[in-house]
Protein backbone atom coordinates (compact mmCIF):
# COMPACT_ATOMS: atom_id res chain seq x y z
CA UNK A 1 0.00 0.00 0.00
CA UNK A 2 1.36 3.43 -0.94
CA UNK A 3 2.24 5.86 1.84
CA UNK A 4 0.03 8.94 2.06
CA UNK A 5 1.57 11.93 0.30
CA UNK A 6 2.82 14.69 2.58
CA UNK A 7 0.70 17.82 2.60
CA UNK A 8 1.31 21.48 3.36
CA UNK A 9 -0.58 21.05 6.61
CA UNK A 10 1.87 18.47 7.89
CA UNK A 11 -0.65 15.59 7.79
CA UNK A 12 1.74 12.74 7.07
CA UNK A 13 1.62 9.19 8.36
CA UNK A 14 5.27 9.00 9.38
CA UNK A 15 8.30 11.24 9.84
CA UNK A 16 10.33 12.04 6.73
CA UNK A 17 13.92 13.32 6.68
CA UNK A 18 15.24 15.17 3.64
CA UNK A 19 18.49 16.91 2.74
CA UNK A 20 18.64 20.42 1.29
CA UNK A 21 21.79 21.65 -0.47
CA UNK A 22 22.26 25.43 -0.40
CA UNK A 23 25.28 27.28 -1.82
CA UNK A 24 27.02 29.71 0.57
CA UNK A 25 25.34 28.14 3.61
CA UNK A 26 27.69 27.80 6.59
CA UNK A 27 26.07 26.95 9.92
CA UNK A 28 26.56 29.56 12.61
CA UNK A 29 27.65 32.38 10.29
CA UNK A 30 25.89 35.60 9.41
CA UNK A 31 25.71 35.12 5.65
CA UNK A 32 22.37 36.02 4.11
CA UNK A 33 22.04 32.49 2.74
CA UNK A 34 22.66 30.94 6.16
CA UNK A 35 20.24 33.15 8.09
CA UNK A 36 17.42 32.81 5.57
CA UNK A 37 17.93 29.05 5.17
CA UNK A 38 17.82 28.41 8.91
CA UNK A 39 14.70 30.56 9.10
CA UNK A 40 13.11 28.69 6.19
CA UNK A 41 13.62 25.34 7.89
CA UNK A 42 12.12 26.64 11.14
CA UNK A 43 9.13 28.18 9.36
CA UNK A 44 8.49 25.02 7.38
CA UNK A 45 8.79 22.71 10.39
CA UNK A 46 6.37 24.89 12.35
CA UNK A 47 3.84 24.05 9.63
CA UNK A 48 5.10 20.49 9.02
CA UNK A 49 6.46 19.05 12.29
CA UNK A 50 6.84 15.53 10.87
CA UNK A 51 9.59 16.64 8.51
CA UNK A 52 13.28 16.89 9.39
CA UNK A 53 15.52 18.91 7.08
CA UNK A 54 19.31 18.84 7.09
CA UNK A 55 21.16 21.60 5.23
CA UNK A 56 24.47 21.10 3.44
CA UNK A 57 26.41 24.12 2.21
CA UNK A 58 29.47 25.04 0.21
CA UNK A 59 31.00 28.29 -1.08
CA UNK A 60 30.05 29.76 -4.44
CA UNK A 61 32.46 28.50 -7.08
CA UNK A 62 33.66 25.52 -9.12
CA UNK A 63 34.39 23.23 -6.15
CA UNK A 64 30.78 23.30 -4.99
CA UNK A 65 29.53 23.06 -8.59
CA UNK A 66 31.61 19.91 -8.98
CA UNK A 67 30.23 18.51 -5.71
CA UNK A 68 26.69 18.90 -7.07
CA UNK A 69 27.59 17.33 -10.43
CA UNK A 70 29.33 14.31 -8.91
CA UNK A 71 26.48 13.61 -6.49
CA UNK A 72 23.59 14.18 -8.90
CA UNK A 73 25.01 13.05 -12.25
CA UNK A 74 27.46 10.32 -11.27
CA UNK A 75 26.30 8.94 -7.93
CA UNK A 76 22.56 9.56 -8.54
CA UNK A 77 22.46 10.66 -4.91
CA UNK A 78 23.00 13.72 -2.74
CA UNK A 79 20.33 16.36 -2.13
CA UNK A 80 16.62 15.69 -2.07
CA UNK A 81 16.00 19.37 -2.79
CA UNK A 82 18.52 22.01 -3.85
CA UNK A 83 19.10 25.54 -5.11
CA UNK A 84 20.37 25.70 -8.67
CA UNK A 85 20.82 27.97 -11.67
CA UNK A 86 19.63 27.92 -15.27
CA UNK A 87 22.28 25.93 -17.11
CA UNK A 88 22.42 23.31 -14.37
CA UNK A 89 18.64 22.90 -14.40
CA UNK A 90 18.75 21.82 -18.04
CA UNK A 91 21.88 19.72 -17.53
CA UNK A 92 20.28 17.74 -14.70
CA UNK A 93 16.97 17.51 -16.55
CA UNK A 94 18.71 16.12 -19.65
CA UNK A 95 20.27 13.45 -17.43
CA UNK A 96 16.84 12.50 -16.06
CA UNK A 97 17.77 13.57 -12.54
CA UNK A 98 14.98 16.09 -11.83
CA UNK A 99 11.51 15.30 -10.55
CA UNK A 100 8.81 17.28 -12.33
CA UNK A 101 7.02 19.72 -9.97
CA UNK A 102 3.36 18.76 -9.40
CA UNK A 103 2.06 22.26 -10.17
CA UNK A 104 -1.61 22.98 -10.72
CA UNK A 105 -2.70 25.26 -13.56
CA UNK A 106 -3.39 27.99 -11.00
CA UNK A 107 0.08 27.62 -9.50
CA UNK A 108 1.71 27.75 -12.95
CA UNK A 109 -0.16 30.94 -13.81
CA UNK A 110 1.18 32.51 -10.60
CA UNK A 111 4.81 32.26 -11.79
CA UNK A 112 6.53 34.87 -13.94
CA UNK A 113 6.11 33.54 -17.49
CA UNK A 114 9.73 34.05 -18.58
CA UNK A 115 10.98 32.40 -15.39
CA UNK A 116 8.74 29.39 -16.01
CA UNK A 117 9.95 29.19 -19.62
CA UNK A 118 13.53 29.25 -18.35
CA UNK A 119 12.89 26.05 -16.39
CA UNK A 120 11.09 24.19 -19.17
CA UNK A 121 12.86 21.21 -20.75
CA UNK A 122 11.29 19.42 -23.72
CA UNK A 123 7.90 20.88 -22.90
CA UNK A 124 7.96 20.07 -19.18
CA UNK A 125 8.59 22.35 -16.21
CA UNK A 126 11.46 20.66 -14.36
CA UNK A 127 12.09 22.98 -11.39
CA UNK A 128 10.49 25.75 -9.33
CA UNK A 129 11.50 29.33 -10.24
CA UNK A 130 12.50 31.01 -6.98
CA UNK A 131 13.44 34.59 -7.75
CA UNK A 132 14.62 36.95 -10.49
CA UNK A 133 18.00 38.39 -9.55
CA UNK A 134 19.27 41.66 -11.09
CA UNK A 135 22.88 42.84 -10.75
CA UNK A 136 23.37 46.52 -9.92
CA UNK A 137 25.81 48.92 -8.24
CA UNK A 138 26.37 49.32 -4.50
CA UNK A 139 27.94 52.69 -3.73
CA UNK A 140 29.97 53.73 -0.69
CA UNK A 141 28.58 57.19 0.07
CA UNK A 142 31.41 57.96 2.51
CA UNK A 143 33.99 57.56 -0.26
CA UNK A 144 31.87 59.60 -2.68
CA UNK A 145 31.74 62.40 -0.09
CA UNK A 146 35.46 62.13 0.69
CA UNK A 147 36.36 62.57 -2.99
CA UNK A 148 33.70 65.19 -3.76
CA UNK A 149 31.88 62.92 -6.22
CA UNK A 150 28.13 63.40 -6.63
CA UNK A 151 26.17 60.11 -6.43
CA UNK A 152 24.01 59.35 -9.48
CA UNK A 153 20.66 61.17 -9.31
CA UNK A 154 17.84 58.69 -8.66
CA UNK A 155 20.41 55.93 -9.21
CA UNK A 156 20.76 56.66 -12.93
CA UNK A 157 24.03 57.37 -14.73
CA UNK A 158 25.55 57.06 -18.16
CA UNK A 159 28.64 54.96 -18.77
CA UNK A 160 30.67 58.15 -19.15
CA UNK A 161 29.45 59.49 -15.79
CA UNK A 162 30.14 56.11 -14.20
CA UNK A 163 33.69 55.95 -15.60
CA UNK A 164 34.43 59.52 -14.50
CA UNK A 165 33.24 58.70 -10.96
CA UNK A 166 35.28 55.48 -10.84
CA UNK A 167 38.43 57.37 -11.88
CA UNK A 168 37.95 60.03 -9.19
CA UNK A 169 37.24 57.34 -6.60
CA UNK A 170 40.49 55.48 -7.33
CA UNK A 171 43.18 56.94 -5.08
CA UNK A 172 45.80 56.22 -2.44
CA UNK A 173 45.41 57.64 1.05
CA UNK A 174 48.23 59.31 2.96
CA UNK A 175 48.60 56.13 5.04
CA UNK A 176 49.26 54.16 1.85
CA UNK A 177 45.88 52.42 1.66
CA UNK A 178 44.76 51.98 -1.95
CA UNK A 179 41.09 52.59 -2.76
CA UNK A 180 39.58 51.44 -6.06
CA UNK A 181 36.66 53.09 -7.78
CA UNK A 182 34.99 49.92 -9.03
CA UNK A 183 34.96 46.15 -8.67
CA UNK A 184 32.86 43.20 -9.70
CA UNK A 185 33.13 39.47 -9.13
CA UNK A 186 34.49 37.08 -11.74
CA UNK A 187 31.13 35.47 -12.57
CA UNK A 188 29.43 37.88 -14.97
CA UNK A 189 29.38 39.63 -18.34
CA UNK A 190 27.16 42.61 -17.53
CA UNK A 191 29.20 45.22 -19.40
CA UNK A 192 28.81 43.34 -22.66
CA UNK A 193 25.07 44.13 -22.56
CA UNK A 194 25.51 47.87 -22.18
CA UNK A 195 25.29 48.74 -25.90
CA UNK A 196 22.69 46.14 -26.81
CA UNK A 197 24.81 43.00 -27.06
CA UNK A 198 23.06 39.72 -26.23
CA UNK A 199 24.32 36.15 -26.08
CA UNK A 200 21.75 34.69 -28.46
CA UNK A 201 19.07 35.73 -30.91
CA UNK A 202 15.50 35.81 -29.54
CA UNK A 203 14.90 32.19 -30.61
CA UNK A 204 18.08 31.10 -28.74
CA UNK A 205 19.27 29.38 -31.92
CA UNK A 206 22.11 31.67 -32.99
CA UNK A 207 25.13 32.82 -30.95
CA UNK A 208 25.31 36.62 -31.22
CA UNK A 209 27.79 37.61 -28.51
CA UNK A 210 30.35 38.71 -31.09
CA UNK A 211 28.04 41.33 -32.61
CA UNK A 212 29.22 44.93 -32.97
CA UNK A 213 27.10 45.76 -29.90
CA UNK A 214 28.72 43.04 -27.77
CA UNK A 215 32.20 44.06 -28.95
CA UNK A 216 31.43 47.69 -28.05
CA UNK A 217 30.31 46.62 -24.58
CA UNK A 218 33.48 44.62 -24.01
CA UNK A 219 35.55 47.60 -25.19
CA UNK A 220 33.89 49.75 -22.52
CA UNK A 221 34.81 47.09 -19.97
CA UNK A 222 38.40 47.02 -21.27
CA UNK A 223 38.53 50.80 -20.80
CA UNK A 224 37.90 50.31 -17.06
CA UNK A 225 40.85 47.92 -16.91
CA UNK A 226 43.08 50.35 -18.83
CA UNK A 227 42.16 53.18 -16.47
CA UNK A 228 43.13 50.91 -13.54
CA UNK A 229 39.95 51.76 -11.62
CA UNK A 230 39.61 48.08 -10.60
CA UNK A 231 41.86 46.08 -8.25
CA UNK A 232 44.70 44.21 -10.02
CA UNK A 233 43.15 40.80 -9.25
CA UNK A 234 39.71 41.74 -10.62
CA UNK A 235 39.70 38.78 -13.02
CA UNK A 236 39.91 36.26 -10.18
CA UNK A 237 37.99 38.16 -7.50
CA UNK A 238 35.31 35.80 -6.21
CA UNK A 239 31.90 37.06 -5.02
CA UNK A 240 32.55 36.78 -1.29
CA UNK A 241 35.95 38.49 -1.50
CA UNK A 242 34.61 41.35 -3.62
CA UNK A 243 31.87 41.89 -1.04
CA UNK A 244 34.38 41.80 1.84
CA UNK A 245 36.50 44.49 0.18
CA UNK A 246 33.52 46.78 -0.27
CA UNK A 247 32.59 46.34 3.39
CA UNK A 248 36.18 47.07 4.47
CA UNK A 249 36.04 50.38 2.57
CA UNK A 250 38.49 49.44 -0.19
CA UNK A 251 35.95 49.64 -3.05
CA UNK A 252 33.73 52.64 -3.85
CA UNK A 253 31.35 51.00 -6.35
CA UNK A 254 30.64 47.27 -6.31
CA UNK A 255 28.58 45.40 -8.88
CA UNK A 256 26.70 42.56 -7.17
CA UNK A 257 23.16 41.17 -6.90
CA UNK A 258 20.64 41.86 -4.16
CA UNK A 259 21.65 39.40 -1.41
CA UNK A 260 24.29 41.87 -0.19
CA UNK A 261 21.57 44.29 0.96
CA UNK A 262 20.89 41.97 3.91
CA UNK A 263 24.59 41.86 4.80
CA UNK A 264 24.89 45.65 4.87
CA UNK A 265 21.66 46.06 6.83
CA UNK A 266 22.96 43.66 9.49
CA UNK A 267 26.11 45.75 10.02
CA UNK A 268 25.58 48.79 12.31
CA UNK A 269 28.49 50.59 10.61
CA UNK A 270 26.57 50.62 7.32
CA UNK A 271 23.49 52.85 7.44
CA UNK A 272 21.42 53.01 4.28
CA UNK A 273 21.27 56.52 2.82
CA UNK A 274 24.16 57.67 5.01
CA UNK A 275 26.97 55.21 4.28
CA UNK A 276 25.62 53.31 1.28
CA UNK A 277 23.06 53.33 -1.48
CA UNK A 278 22.36 51.44 -4.69
CA UNK A 279 22.34 52.60 -8.30
CA UNK A 280 21.39 51.14 -11.65
CA UNK A 281 23.92 49.60 -13.98
CA UNK A 282 25.41 52.42 -16.11
CA UNK A 283 23.52 53.18 -19.31
CA UNK A 284 25.18 52.78 -22.70
CA UNK A 285 23.90 53.38 -26.24
CA UNK A 286 20.59 51.59 -25.73
CA UNK A 287 17.77 51.62 -23.17
CA UNK A 288 18.57 50.96 -19.51
CA UNK A 289 19.55 47.34 -18.99
CA UNK A 290 20.82 45.04 -16.26
CA UNK A 291 22.33 41.57 -16.11
CA UNK A 292 20.19 39.08 -14.25
CA UNK A 293 19.35 35.48 -13.68
CA UNK A 294 16.64 33.25 -12.29
CA UNK A 295 17.29 31.16 -9.21
CA UNK A 296 15.55 27.79 -8.98
CA UNK A 297 14.63 25.16 -6.44
CA UNK A 298 14.87 21.65 -7.86
CA UNK A 299 13.86 18.24 -6.54
CA UNK A 300 16.04 15.26 -7.39
CA UNK A 301 14.45 12.25 -9.05
CA UNK A 302 14.74 9.18 -6.81
CA UNK A 303 13.05 5.90 -5.91
CA UNK A 304 12.08 6.94 -2.36
CA UNK A 305 8.56 8.27 -2.92
CA UNK A 306 8.23 9.67 0.61
CA UNK A 307 11.41 11.74 0.37
CA UNK A 308 10.53 12.95 -3.11
CA UNK A 309 7.01 13.99 -2.08
CA UNK A 310 8.34 15.76 1.03
CA UNK A 311 10.96 17.56 -1.08
CA UNK A 312 8.22 18.88 -3.37
CA UNK A 313 6.18 20.18 -0.42
CA UNK A 314 9.31 21.94 0.88
CA UNK A 315 10.15 23.32 -2.60
CA UNK A 316 6.65 24.80 -2.90
CA UNK A 317 7.09 26.42 0.50
CA UNK A 318 10.52 27.86 -0.44
CA UNK A 319 9.07 29.47 -3.58
CA UNK A 320 5.57 30.31 -2.39
CA UNK A 321 3.64 33.11 -0.66
CA UNK A 322 3.73 31.79 2.95
CA UNK A 323 7.45 31.81 3.67
CA UNK A 324 7.96 35.59 3.52
CA UNK A 325 5.31 36.42 6.15
CA UNK A 326 6.33 33.40 8.28
CA UNK A 327 9.94 34.57 8.56
CA UNK A 328 9.00 38.23 8.98
CA UNK A 329 7.07 37.26 12.15
CA UNK A 330 10.11 35.58 13.71
CA UNK A 331 12.19 37.16 16.47
CA UNK A 332 14.25 38.83 15.18
CA UNK A 333 12.40 39.18 11.85
CA UNK A 334 14.11 37.53 8.86
CA UNK A 335 13.87 38.95 5.35
CA UNK A 336 13.66 35.70 3.41
CA UNK A 337 13.51 37.04 -0.13
CA UNK A 338 17.02 37.98 -1.27
CA UNK A 339 15.60 39.04 -4.65
CA UNK A 340 12.11 39.65 -6.05
CA UNK A 341 10.05 36.44 -6.03
CA UNK A 342 9.19 34.67 -9.28
CA UNK A 343 5.61 34.09 -8.08
CA UNK A 344 3.16 36.99 -8.21
CA UNK A 345 1.51 35.95 -4.94
CA UNK A 346 4.90 36.07 -3.17
CA UNK A 347 6.39 39.15 -4.83
CA UNK A 348 4.86 42.01 -2.84
CA UNK A 349 6.74 41.55 0.41
CA UNK A 350 10.22 42.05 -1.10
CA UNK A 351 9.74 45.76 -1.78
CA UNK A 352 8.26 46.22 1.71
CA UNK A 353 11.41 45.02 3.45
CA UNK A 354 13.60 48.04 2.84
CA UNK A 355 13.88 51.19 0.65
CA UNK A 356 16.82 49.67 -1.28
CA UNK A 357 14.76 46.58 -2.02
CA UNK A 358 11.89 48.75 -3.22
CA UNK A 359 14.34 50.12 -5.82
CA UNK A 360 15.50 46.63 -6.79
CA UNK A 361 11.88 45.52 -7.20
CA UNK A 362 11.56 48.02 -10.08
CA UNK A 363 14.59 46.67 -11.96
CA UNK A 364 12.87 43.58 -13.30
CA UNK A 365 11.38 45.48 -16.23
CA UNK A 366 14.81 46.07 -17.79
CA UNK A 367 16.75 43.06 -16.51
CA UNK A 368 18.13 40.71 -19.16
CA UNK A 369 17.57 37.21 -17.82
CA UNK A 370 20.13 34.76 -19.15
CA UNK A 371 18.24 32.17 -21.23
CA UNK A 372 18.69 28.58 -20.15
CA UNK A 373 21.05 26.62 -22.37
CA UNK A 374 22.23 23.21 -21.15
CA UNK A 375 25.75 23.77 -22.51
CA UNK A 376 26.09 27.29 -21.06
CA UNK A 377 28.47 26.24 -18.26
CA UNK A 378 30.89 24.82 -20.85
CA UNK A 379 30.58 27.87 -23.12
CA UNK A 380 31.11 30.17 -20.15
CA UNK A 381 33.96 28.48 -18.32
CA UNK A 382 35.95 26.95 -21.18
CA UNK A 383 35.58 29.58 -23.87
CA UNK A 384 33.81 32.87 -23.14
CA UNK A 385 35.44 33.64 -19.80
CA UNK A 386 39.01 33.06 -21.10
CA UNK A 387 38.20 35.21 -24.17
CA UNK A 388 36.82 37.98 -21.97
CA UNK A 389 39.92 37.81 -19.78
CA UNK A 390 42.27 37.94 -22.77
CA UNK A 391 40.61 41.18 -23.90
CA UNK A 392 40.62 42.68 -20.41
CA UNK A 393 44.31 41.84 -20.00
CA UNK A 394 45.09 43.49 -23.34
CA UNK A 395 46.29 40.26 -24.96
CA UNK A 396 43.62 40.42 -27.69
CA UNK A 397 41.25 43.04 -29.03
CA UNK A 398 37.63 42.71 -27.94
CA UNK A 399 36.58 41.81 -31.48
CA UNK A 400 39.33 39.23 -31.93
CA UNK A 401 38.54 37.58 -28.59
CA UNK A 402 34.80 37.33 -29.24
CA UNK A 403 35.14 36.28 -32.88
CA UNK A 404 37.40 33.39 -31.89
CA UNK A 405 34.81 32.06 -29.43
CA UNK A 406 31.81 32.31 -31.78
CA UNK A 407 32.19 29.09 -33.85
CA UNK A 408 32.64 26.86 -30.79
CA UNK A 409 29.86 28.64 -28.90
CA UNK A 410 27.52 28.13 -31.86
CA UNK A 411 28.41 24.44 -32.01
CA UNK A 412 27.63 24.02 -28.30
CA UNK A 413 24.39 25.98 -28.70
CA UNK A 414 23.40 23.66 -31.56
CA UNK A 415 24.18 20.69 -29.33
CA UNK A 416 21.93 22.09 -26.60
CA UNK A 417 19.09 22.58 -29.09
CA UNK A 418 19.14 19.01 -30.43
Amino acid sequence: MDSPAPSASGAVAKPVSIEWWRRNYTAGTGSAETITSDGAVKGFRDRNPNYTITIQGGPFGPETDQKFDIAILQQKAGPDVFHTTGGDVLKYAAAGQLSEPPLTATEKSDFNASALTATTYKGKVVAYPLWIVPWFEYINLDLFKERGVTPPKDGNWTYEEFLDAAKKLTFKRADGKQIYGFAHANDEFAFMLIDGGRLYDTAVKTWTFNSAEAVSGLERWVALAKEKVMPPDFLTLNPNDSQARFISGEIAILQRPSAMINVLNADPKWVYGTNWDIANFPKGKTAQTAWGGVGFIAVREQADADKKAAAHVFAKYLTGPDIGPDLKKMTPPIEYWLAPAARTSAAGIYGEYHPAKAKVAKMGSFTYVLPNVSTWAEIDQKYLRPARDAALEGKKTAKQALDEVAPTAQKLLDEANK
